[in-house]
């Protein structure tokens, strides 16, 4: 059931509430969240600016849960980087009020999570599978998770979902790995009798059997390998699942468009492509294959797509839900366009629907510099092959260069 955790179960493999949408917060959503979770938390008020100092610095360490009536919890890490991550660990890391050049900026994949503060009243503790969900996608699904029990409450859950104290660091620091998820002794053990009496409660029985974790890998598609597999999932369920006729699924729009690979356990397993407009971006041609349909690699792709496109500079990003795949879209902000706007083509019902984003802290503009724009496609952050082009010998003008050619191995 959504919001209860009965049994000992790893963080990864908690499911995602459907009564929830988590997504990155708006800044007068953390003020909200600040206050009412200071009306449990009185020192919520006291570091409530370094909250905001931040969340400006990465606008997704807070988090936003949505319900029914709209805003209702919300849940804040912090992205350490390397250096951040030996500071935690030394017990030299005030996160009270972090220093920024232990954090990772947004877009940087972190070396570690800490769970800096949560507000999950209630049956609304069901979206911690959400908050996983977001943490599952590409560049944070191999960083651990690290957290500190601050209430009973909060040390009952870790001890179900599979922390255990670190090794070597602060004796309070508990540590959740991402990658090894087990089943360990209980944290209340080494809690020095915070609560005996939960430990003593746990029995062999409520233990689930540890589950195979799937490796899942999301890139872009460039060569034509790459393509060809984006052809053969979208045939497997458009062409064969859904009888769809040949031309009108390859609509003659595929060579204009940035396309999306999901892999599982190296498997190519989802595609999506994204098509750019003036001053929005449509995502579309959404596939998962049959037998990958439990798996969250449909999630991660779209996430992936979205933090791309964001990253080229578009905040507005529109789509077609197929009937009865709206609630889908909603968990990563998308909404109906407006009432009265479904249409049909290819024998099923669609919606259009409408997200809006933030600006990107580290879009690409005209100020990254030349050899950043001349980048492959996603791979911003990375010295392309330009770069290195850059090394030899300036040209002058009419003259005609021969390159050596390199010795062919033996």
């Amino acid at each position: 059931m959504d919001g209860h955790v009965s049994r000992q179960r790893p963080l990864d493999l908690l499911p995602p509430s459907r009564r929830f949408v988590l997504r990155p917060a708006e800044a007068h959503e953390v003020e909200r969240l600040v206050e009412a979770a200071a009306e449990d938390i009185p020192a919520m008020k006291v570091i409530a600016p370094a909250i905001e100092r931040v969340f400006s610095f990465n606008r997704e360490t807070i988090l936003a849960v949505i319900g029914s009536k709209g805003l209702v919890g919300g849940f804040a890490f912090l992205y350490l980087n390397q250096l951040g991550l030996e500071r935690l660990l030394e017990g030299a890391l005030s996160v009270a009020d972090p220093d920024l050049r232990y954090l990772a900026s947004q877009g940087e994949a972190p070396k570690a999570l800490y769970a800096w503060a949560m507000y999950l009243p209630g049956r609304v503790v069901g979206a911690m599978g959400n908050v996983m969900q977001f943490v599952q996608r590409p560049g944070f699904a191999d960083a651990d998770m690290y957290a500190r029990p601050g209430t009973l409450k909060g040390a009952s859950f870790m001890d179900r979902t599979g922390f255990v104290p670190v090794s070597q660091g602060p004796s309070e620091l508990f540590v959740y790995r991402r990658r090894n998820p087990s089943h360990p002794s209980p944290v209340h053990r080494q809690l020095a009798g915070l609560s005996q009496a939960v430990a003593g409660n746990m029995r062999s029985a409520d233990v689930d059997q540890p589950r195979v974790a799937r490796r899942m890998e999301v890139r872009v598609a460039r060569g034509s390998d790459d393509l060809l597999m984006v052809y053969a999932i979208r045939a497997a369920v458009f062409l064969a699942e859904q009888d769809c006729p040949y031309s009108e699924e390859f609509d003659g729009n595929d060579h204009c468009a940035t396309h999306f690979l999901g892999f599982v356990n190296g498997e190519p397993a989802c595609c999506l492509r994204a098509r750019y407009f003036g001053d929005f971006v449509k995502l579309e041609r959404l596939a998962v294959r049959k037998q990958f349909r439990k798996t969250r690699v449909s999630f991660d792709v779209v996430r992936t797509a979205v933090d791309h496109v964001r990253r080229k500079g578009f905040r507005r990003i529109y789509g077609h839900a197929r009937e009865g795949l709206e609630k889908f879209w909603a968990h990563f902000g998308a909404k109906p366009l407006a009432p009265g706007r479904d249409f049909v083509f290819s024998d099923y019902k669609y919606t259009e629907m409408f997200a809006e984003y933030e600006s990107s802290a580290d879009a690409i503009t005209l100020d990254s510099g030349p050899y950043v724009i001349v980048r492959p496609e996603g791979d911003w952050d990375r010295p392309g092959v330009l770069e290195s082009s850059a090394e030899r010998a300036v040209r002058q003008p009419g003259t005609n260069t021969v390159r050596q050619l390199r010795p062919a191995v033996a």
